[in-house]
């Protein structure tokens, strides 16, 4: 029977969750993300991302091997002020399909709302379809606003996907 818990991120852990991102990247976004960029992808290029403090970072361990990670903040969007962000969900390549990554995501999800979040929401590659399949699935849908950034001169769409929870009415 596997051993799995969801850790704290720490500076000490940073460089191994960067991992995770590297080899999720190279994973999930081959096709869709220029093959020069995911190659010069470094282990430790979202270290300083996840030693920032303004954001909550949890990894996944399953029987002492780090597997997948999610990110969440507050809205980092002025016009999103008010909103919980989910920034990255991220899961090592050989336990895609396996059931850490819905896990940990809910996770995130409960996370935001015991902060207060009744309103969440993430972006995600419009040629990420299994991404967005996956979000649908618990819960998000696209809201309709789009983003474009460009990675080495390749123009990329992002959706919005949001989710709203249903606060229950007082009884009259």
């Amino acid at each position: 029977m596997e051993s799995k818990k969801i850790i704290k991120v720490t500076r000490e852990l940073a460089e191994e969750v960067s991992y995770i991102y590297a080899a999720s990247w190279k994973t999930a976004y081959r096709g869709i993300v220029p093959q020069s960029y995911l190659d010069g992808l470094s282990q430790e290029q979202w270290v300083p991302f996840l030693s920032d403090p303004q954001r909550a970072a949890f990894a996944m361990e399953i029987d002492g091997v780090l597997a997948a990670t999610v990110s969440v903040s507050p809205a980092r969007e002025k016009e999103m002020e008010g909103w919980g962000e989910i920034i990255s969900i991220y899961v090592l390549p050989k336990y895609f399909r396996k059931g850490c990554g819905r896990e940990l995501f809910s996770y995130g999800v409960t996370l935001l709302q015991t902060m207060g979040f009744t309103n969440i929401y993430l972006w995600v590659l419009e040629d990420n379809k299994g991404a967005r399949e996956f979000y649908h699935k618990n819960g998000f849908y696209p809201n309709g606003d789009k983003q474009t950034i460009c990675i080495e001169g390749k123009p990329l769409t992002e959706l919005r996907y949001i989710h709203t929870i249903k606060q229950k009415m007082p009884m009259e």
